[in-house]
């Protein structure tokens, strides 16, 4: 986490030294974004990340001020639990694909930097594995937990979100977003391809 914001920090004091270059957005313009999640959906459960957030987007301007698009990402956890009353330890594994559309409005431009909010419609599809072992009774547990969870299954998932892109060549960038997704804050690089 701490590389994480000293490389945001250093990716801002790089863009006050550089020239302005403004970049021009028309339709047809198409713009590649790949970024990681820096607060997963599963925080609030304690989970251990084995891959952290990741996604992609791909979007194309219809208008200057309005994008269509489309989205991936990908996550992976594991997390032990302890489940009461049987004193049984579940060893959980989730892995978590996502792929969907998504539509923004751009406003507010100032140099270089396009701010952007818009929906997103998706599709989750997760892929559990549980493991269950018995404990002996006689070993006390802190961490006992209730027992009753949901089963896994796909779903129709939709969200909004809110964003910025500061671009630091006429291509090239990098943003921040915010929003219910494969992580609720992700961060990484944009180019623009065309």
């Amino acid at each position: 986490m701490k590389k994480l914001i000293f490389a945001l920090a250093l990716l801002i004091v790089m863009t006050i030294q550089l020239p302005a270059q403004f970049t021009n957005f028309k339709p047809g313009n198409v713009e590649f974004a790949a970024g990681i999640g820096v607060l997963p959906t599963y925080f609030k459960d304690k989970a251990t990340t084995v891959v952290p957030p990741v996604s992609a987007r791909l979007d194309v301007r219809v208008t200057p001020g309005f994008t269509l698009g489309a989205f991936a990402g990908y996550s992976s956890y594991t997390k032990e639990k302890l489940s009461a009353p049987s004193g049984t330890v579940t060893h959980i594994e989730n892995e978590s694909l996502m792929i969907g559309l998504r539509a923004a409005m751009h406003a507010l431009r100032v140099t270089n930097t396009d701010i952007y909010g818009g929906f997103q419609l998706g599709y989750e599809i997760p892929n559990v594995h549980t493991e269950s072992t018995q404990v002996p009774t006689d070993s006390p547990r802190d961490d006992i937990q209730p027992s009753f969870s949901r089963p896994a299954e796909n779903k129709l998932v939709y969200s909004g979100f809110i964003g910025a892109s500061h671009y630091l060549t006429k291509r090239v960038g990098f943003y921040g977003e915010v929003g219910f997704g494969i992580s609720v804050l992700n961060v990484g690089l944009t180019w623009k391809l065309k």
